[in-house]
């Protein structure tokens, strides 16, 4: 099974613009229309199994209406990380609730929803989602569309690991994008998953080889950031990697992320 474990998609009457404004403020281009169908598509066209999808709230309104936007989703193709907000009162009761539902992690978006990851107000639901064994996929490093400061730097993820070590944590964009020197410093070697999405093809291939000798293999995660990235195109770079051998590929494009959320 080869698992994409970082993907968007957007209601369908709002992807176009979603599209339109993130390429006119950071000048990305997109790889599908950004729907669920485009996903689906692509994922087609690239040979991946299956899909792991997240939708964030920037609002603490949006929260509810966006994850059953996001449950109605769930396919055999398509799993979906819930969405939480820092603006909400947390209730174990809902995240637990989450979880019955079906959500197996959160996605956060530190940058979009306006708070630095090692913020303490955060705590207590990083505390309730570690008792959960819900895995959280941080947004890391900068976010071209988005002023400074950056709001989940590899040094605030590793005091978010050093306080809560039975969380599990994935850091997209290997670590942190364009902030590869503190992601070596803070991260490489922890007990902290990082995925491949949006910079598997901008580091320079040094480097790439650097960051998978020097922290476990156990601890990838393959990832493309569709619509953001191409799917078939990532995973053919990856798949021509040379300095990793053919189990070490398997773990990273589905091995690693089956187990962390109990994908059968």
């Amino acid at each position: 099974m080869i698992i994409d474990s970082h993907t968007h998609i957007y209601p369908d009457a709002k992807a176009s613009q979603t599209l339109q404004t993130v390429k006119e403020r950071s000048h990305i281009l997109s790889h599908s229309d950004g729907t669920e169908q485009g996903l689906l598509a692509s994922m087609s066209k690239a040979g991946i199994d299956l899909s792991i999808v997240s939708h964030i709230a920037t609002r603490p309104k949006q929260v509810k209406s966006i994850n059953q936007w996001l449950l109605q989703r769930s396919s055999p193709k398509i799993l979906a990380l819930a969405t939480w907000h820092p603006g909400l009162t947390l209730k174990t009761e809902a995240l637990s609730a989450l979880k019955q539902n079906g959500f197996k992690g959160f996605k956060m978006h530190p940058d979009y929803q306006d708070f630095f990851v090692d913020d303490r107000r955060m705590f207590a639901f990083y505390e309730t989602a570690a008792e959960l064994g819900l895995p959280i996929l941080f947004h890391a490093g900068l976010d071209l569309g988005l002023p400074k400061p950056i709001h989940c730097t590899p040094r605030g993820l590793r005091n978010v690991l050093e306080a809560f070590p039975k969380l599990h944590i994935i850091a997209a964009h290997m670590g942190g994008d364009q902030m590869w020197a503190e992601t070596e410093k803070w991260l490489l070697s922890r007990d902290i998953y990082l995925d491949t999405s949006f910079v598997l093809q901008k580091m320079p291939l040094t480097l790439l080889e650097r960051f998978f000798r020097k922290h476990p293999m156990e601890r990838f995660l393959f990832g493309s950031d569709s619509p953001w990235g191409g799917q078939k195109e990532d995973l053919n770079y990856f798949l021509a990697l040379p300095f990793l051998n053919e189990r070490e590929k398997e773990m990273v494009l589905g091995q690693n992320a089956a187990r962390l959320y109990g994908i059968a």
